[in-house]
C-alpha cells in the first residue's frame, strides 16, 4: 500500500536525493506501523519526534492505512 512521508527540519537529511521537496511516496506492506516506515528511510525512533498521521498526533506504533500522510518534525522546546 502507498503512503506519503514528509520530513521536516533536521529530518529532511533522511530523504533520498531523488525525492521531491520534503516528501516521499513509499510502498509499505499491510499492517506496517509508523515506526516501520521511519526505519525504512533510516530515521531513528526517538522520544523527541513529533509525528502526525493525516494531521493528527500519532506514535510509532500507529498502524498505517492506504493513502496515509505521515509528517515528522523534531520536538521543539521553549516558551
Amino acid at each position: 500500500m502507498k503512503v506519503r512521508l514528509k520530513l521536516f527540519a533536521t529530518y529532511r537529511r533522511y530523504l533520498p536525493p531523488d525525492s521531491s521537496g520534503n516528501a516521499l511516496d513509499l510502498t509499505v506492506p499491510p499492517g506496517a506501523r509508523v515506526g516501520d516506515l521511519l526505519a525504512q528511510v533510516g530515521v531513528p525512533e526517538r522520544e523527541s519526534l513529533v509525528i502526525l498521521v493525516n494531521g493528527r498526533d500519532a506514535g510509532p506504533e500507529r498502524v498505517l492505512q492506504e493513502g496515509d500522510a505521515v509528517a515528522v518534525f523534531p520536538a521543539l522546546a521553549g516558551g
